[in-house]
């Protein structure tokens, strides 16, 4: 399909209001997830640059063979690029500390009751039956945060693997947690991009480690990455991510 050609094409998404972040708009990941999987294997970058609409139908335009945007009435929503990924991922975690870390920060956030902005979060709330549950606890002196994690069978795409935008939203969270360690856990941030490559799909059912880390902080932005490593410690995902402190007033 030649460029003039595809950019032409315009599809439908609509994100189901259980892919939530805030209580208000979708999740990061599992939107940007979506315009991955439009763009196929390989790494992918995608700019937020608007809160992502529940349950409406928003359009996905072809800007051309490597490039879709997202927008909602007219509204600029997200961007999604094919690109290269430049990321040094720490080594995995002994696999018995992220277990105990993410035992301890699901009690953290559970203590904060149902009124915590990311309780209901489909990627790290705690009071989510049908989310993910990804909610990594510190381990060491660098910042890093760290859980184990099983993907539930219902994320499962056609062949049994884990689908795509829920991959994306399992690399999500993590980041975001990562600074709010430092930072305090009263801090608004939010995800401004995500660049993202699965370079192993993850089964359903198996066991893995998702860690989230801290890299550089330029005024209100905040460099981060997260990664997921098999039961060996062999990375699965990896992205890195921008996240903003929301200007005040």
């Amino acid at each position: 399909m030649n460029g003039n050609t595809q950019s032409k094409r315009i599809e439908t998404v609509v994100i189901d209001p259980r892919y939530n972040g805030p209580s208000t708009s979708g999740n990061g990941g599992w939107a940007a997830g979506n315009l991955a999987r439009l763009l196929g294997a390989g790494s992918v970058s995608v700019a937020l640059r608007a809160p992502v609409p529940l349950a409406v139908p928003m359009f996905v335009r072809w800007q051309d063979e490597s490039t879709v945007t997202l927008d909602n009435n007219g509204t600029l929503i997200a961007e999604a690029t094919m690109t290269s990924l430049e990321l040094e991922v720490p080594k995995a975690p002994d696999p018995e500390e992220a277990e105990i870390a993410g035992a301890l920060a699901q009690k953290v956030s559970a203590q904060r009751g149902p009124s915590w902005p990311y309780a209901h979060c489909f990627g790290c709330g705690y009071a989510r039956s049908d989310g993910l549950g990804i909610v990594p606890g510190p381990i060491g002196d660098d910042g890093i945060v760290a859980a184990r994690w099983t993907p539930p069978s219902r994320m499962a795409d056609t062949s049994g693997q884990l689908a795509v935008e829920a991959t994306w939203a399992a690399l999500d969270c993590s980041a975001g947690i990562a600074w709010l360690q430092r930072l305090g856990a009263a801090t608004t941030i939010v995800t401004a991009r995500m660049t993202a490559v699965i370079d192993q799909p993850l089964q359903v059912g198996h066991r893995y480690m998702v860690i989230g880390w801290p890299i550089a902080q330029e005024g209100r932005k905040l460099h981060a990455g997260t990664a997921i490593f098999d039961a060996k410690g062999k990375v699965q995902a990896r992205s890195r991510q921008l996240w903003l402190i929301p200007r005040s007033g």
